[in-house]
């Protein structure tokens, strides 16, 4: 399972919904890969707050094994982004962060834990919500 930036950000701040499917995921021993990017969202809305909430983002990201970009990731999340592009007919309106996710999601054949269901599945990755 590859959890997205809002399924994290929803299970850190108490979301019953986020709370309960990560229960399900721990007791079904899921493995649980977060993409490198999602760590940088994470960081850049944890500096926003005060050193509590920076110390509770890193101390729960250690929870989770991190996958890192590589090339062979960067290049499939080039090639998501410009099919969903060009099947939009120009600008999906997809950031760049979400198809870093979904290459992940791709190349782990593993589907993408998100609120954002509209914007993976542009991309054309596997999607669950919460």
């Amino acid at each position: 399972m590859i959890p997205d930036t809002s399924f994290l950000i929803d299970l850190f701040d108490g979301r019953d919904s986020a709370f309960e499917k990560g229960l399900e995921l721990s007791e079904a021993k899921t493995v649980q890969r977060v993409p490198s990017p999602v760590v940088m969202e994470l960081t850049y809305g944890a500096e926003f707050g005060d050193e509590e909430e920076r110390r509770s983002v890193q101390n729960a990201l250690r929870m989770y094994p991190v996958v890192e970009q590589d090339e062979t990731m960067a290049l499939r999340a080039g090639q998501l982004l410009a099919r969903a592009d060009q099947n939009a007919g120009g600008e999906s309106g997809i950031d760049k962060v979400d198809p870093m996710v979904a290459a992940v999601s791709d190349i782990y054949d593993e589907p993408v834990l998100t609120a954002n269901v509209e914007d993976f599945d542009a991309l054309g990755v596997a999607v669950e919500t919460y």
